[in-house]
């Protein structure tokens, strides 16, 4: 197995949890689908650990593995929506902070009487 990267050791405790979190959730779906890990395992062509690993949470599991696993249970769309600038609400805080406060004055203004 390859050694974790220094990214992975220093995830904050709320990032692990919401990994683990996410992996309790794909074995919830992979059984609902009544799929075994071998199945499982075998259609993402990956070894069983791999996915015995994903279903734990761990963090050195590829995002590409991830990806197979959602896709695999329908789920994959939703990949897409992780960070989806709508959803971004530090980032909407941050561009209307950096609106200019007064509208009405602006730096480069040819016409004063443009209408």
């Amino acid at each position: 197995m390859a050694r974790a990267s220094q990214s992975v050791r220093a995830l904050p405790s709320v990032a692990v949890d919401q990994l683990q979190k996410l992996g309790r959730g794909l074995a919830i779906a992979r059984k609902r689908r009544h799929m075994s890990l071998r199945e499982m395992a075998d259609r993402m062509m990956v070894n069983l650990k791999t996915v015995q690993r994903l279903e734990k949470g761990d963090p050195a599991v590829g995002i590409g593995i991830l990806a197979a696993a959602l896709w695999i249970l329908g789920m994959h769309r939703r990949l897409g929506d992780l960070a989806s600038p709508e959803t971004d609400a530090t980032g909407l805080q941050e561009e209307i902070r950096n609106l200019p406060r007064d509208f009405r004055k602006t730096k480069d203004r040819t016409d004063k009487y443009d209408f």
